[in-house]
This record gives structure tokens, sequence and C-alpha cells, in this order.
């Protein structure tokens, strides 16, 4: 039993599928000291010496990342039964907010453009069209 249907075309088969998601996190640690020595001296026997050491880290932190949608495989032989990427299109309905995504890509049209076009439509002089 089919518990679910395409919201566009009524379809009624479906392929499972999952995000893979790729993150790389670079931390590069510096570390800085500072050392000041100081020496005092009132006589030959005492000698005063005064050490300051400061240290500062700093981090610098590269990272980057990258999401996958794969499709799981239907082949049966496990050896060649490999996972594959797959471009996903995502469109946004301006009315409800709704996000499709499609695994191909779809001709739409925004309430913009929409507007764009008809304006350009009414452009042109199509009177003398046909005759």
């Amino acid at each position: 039993m089919k518990e679910i249907k395409c919201l566009v075309c009524g379809g009624k088969h479906f392929r499972k599928g999952y995000y893979e998601i790729d993150v790389n996190v670079d931390i590069y640690p510096t570390a800085y000291n500072n050392v000041d020595v100081s020496s005092r001296s009132f006589d030959d026997v005492h000698i005063d010496v005064d050490v300051d050491i400061s240290t500062s880290i700093e981090n610098e932190i590269v990272e980057s990342g990258e999401i996958f949608y794969k499709l799981v495989s239907e082949e049966k032989d496990k050896y060649s039964n490999y996972d594959s990427t797959v471009e996903v299109y995502k469109y946004n309905c301006e009315d409800c907010g709704y996000i499709m995504n499609f695994t191909q890509e779809k001709n739409v049209e925004s309430k913009h453009e929409e507007k764009m076009r008809k304006q350009k439509e009414n452009t042109y002089d199509w009177s003398k069209f046909g005759k």
C-alpha cells in the first residue's frame, strides 16, 4: 500500500535517499611568548632578578563543508552497490512557502518574472498578426 503521492504529478513510486554532509574544520594554534628579564644589584652579594613571561595563543580556524543528496543503490551485487550522488533542485512556493525538492530541474516562474513577461507580451503590436 502506497502512503504518499507526488504533489505535482500524483506518482506513487519513490526511491529512498539521504543527505551526506562532509565537514572539515582545521584549527591552527600559534603561541607567542614574551620574556622580559631585569636585574638589579645593590652590592656584590645580592642580585635581584625579575622575570616576566607572558604567553598569548591565537587560533586560526578554517572550515569548509558540503552536503550531497545520495540515492540508495538498487543493485543486488554488493560489489557494485554504491549509492550515487544526485543534484537536488529546490523550489519554494511564493503563496504558502512549501519547499519542494526534485532531482530534475523544473521550469518555474516567480510572480515577478510572470509580471515582467506579461508586460513584455503586451508591448508587442498583435493587431497586424496573421493578416
